[in-house]
């Protein structure tokens, strides 16, 4: 369920947003409408919302300062921006500083902000398998360093050797077939033995730590995202970005975004 704060400093918009969200397909709770930015910060910090709506203009504080503090606060929350302003650059702002959308009120229709949520709501289910996901993996990755009962001592001295090798050469064009070489086994025997010890495929396992190696160039330095693509093994800097949003979840450029928006 997405817990929504409506801030608007018009009251027809504020009634009308509430009133097109109560006929929904998708699950929500509008847990609190205010009607200027700051009171926007304070009922985001005590009712920590899954999306906050706000309008882009609004008293005592505007609506890209407010979503500034609350990131600082809630950086998960998303937020979805409204303006009566046609211009550019109110857009590019707003996109810069992490809104989901940026909609004018004069286009604005019950269906599309329905659509919107939506979105977000699958995003966020999703986000949270792949994080689960990633989570099994690391367990996963973390006993393999260690041996594994119902394993044999050589195979998983083998599987130890394999994934130094791995980790160490990982921003090279490594195969299957070249680390099997390296713990002198056939690539068929080391596949069946890889997966059979790690609880992962050789490639899928190549792939996370490439990534999470990735994620951290992304959020603790100003290297280029191209640069970034080759360390970690990948010459083709699109497909690796096409990788990186398939594993993680999101982009390469939106994740240097999301970290840099929770330094500020």
């Amino acid at each position: 369920m997405l817990r929504i704060i409506i801030a608007d400093d018009e009251l027809p918009i504020r009634e009308w947003l509430n009133y097109c969200l109560k006929d929904k397909k998708i699950s929500l709770e509008i847990v609190g409408t205010v009607a200027d930015g700051l009171q926007a910060y304070e009922l985001a910090v005590k009712e920590k919302p899954d999306v906050v709506i706000l309008d882009i203009r609004m008293p005592k504080m505007d609506g890209i300062t407010a979503m500034k503090n609350i990131q600082k606060v809630l950086p998960e929350t998303e937020f979805v921006i409204l303006t009566n302003y046609a211009d550019f650059s109110y857009a590019k702002q707003a996109i810069s500083c992490g809104a989901k959308e940026y909609i004018l009120k004069s286009e604005l229709r019950s269906s599309e902000l329905i659509e919107i949520l939506a979105k977000i709501e699958k995003d966020r289910y999703t986000q949270q398998d792949r994080q689960r996901i990633a989570d099994q993996m690391e367990q996963a990755r973390s006993k393999t360093l260690t041996e594994y009962s119902g394993n044999s001592i050589d195979n998983n001295k083998f599987i130890k050797m394999a994934l130094n090798y791995i980790h160490e050469h990982f921003n090279d064009s490594i195969s299957l077939a070249e680390v099997a070489s390296q713990v002198y086994r056939s690539p068929e025997y080391f596949s069946r033995l890889f997966k059979e010890v790690t609880g992962e495929n050789f490639s899928i396992y190549l792939i996370n730590y490439r990534l999470t190696q990735a994620k951290k160039l992304l959020t603790e330095t100003t290297l280029k995202i191209t640069d970034i693509s080759y360390r970690v093994g990948y010459q083709n800097p699109s497909y690796f970005s096409r990788l990186y949003k398939k594993y993680m979840g999101i982009t390469p450029e939106d994740e240097r975004r999301k970290n840099w928006n929770k330094a500020k």
